[in-house]
């Protein structure tokens, strides 16, 4: 009678169940919905980093800020209405005014960010799940 060991099959079983273990494992603590999310939540920051930068160049051209995201769109400076709508809603992040100089931009996230996240440009951002603002400035800081 052959034994177990003698030809191999147990290393055989022993790494099919190490290996369903590893793929167990890692769904748990990755499930795919959350790395989703995440992707998700990070296209929302580069856009709205996109948006930022084009506000800025908006700015130096006119001297003021857009009144809203279309007059920014219609400089051509490469926003699209993909880059200023929300991945997956497709309803366009929210642009508000808050001074000469300062305006705000608020997006919808799907997770809070575990920790600072970095948007376009490698600003960090962090932001609880559910509606966010971030404030900005443009002209000579002071």
């Amino acid at each position: 009678m052959k034994s177990l060991f003698s030809n191999g099959k147990f290393l055989a079983i022993l790494a099919g169940i190490i290996a369903i273990v590893a793929v167990v494992t890692s769904i748990w603590l990755n499930p795919p919905s959350e790395i989703r999310a995440h992707a998700l939540d990070q296209v929302r920051l580069n856009n709205l980093q996109h948006i930022e930068f084009s506000i800025r160049i908006y700015y130096d051209s006119h001297r003021a800020l857009p009144v809203d995201l279309n007059a920014v769109q219609s400089e051509n400076s490469g926003l699209s209405q993909a880059n200023w709508h929300d991945p997956v809603t497709k309803q366009p992040f929210e642009y508000e005014i808050t001074s000469e100089t300062s305006y705000r931009l608020c997006a919808s996230f799907a997770r809070n960010s575990d920790k600072a996240e970095y948007g376009y440009g490698g600003q960090l951002r962090n932001h609880g799940a559910g509606r966010a603002c971030f404030q900005y400035r443009v002209g000579k800081l002071e």
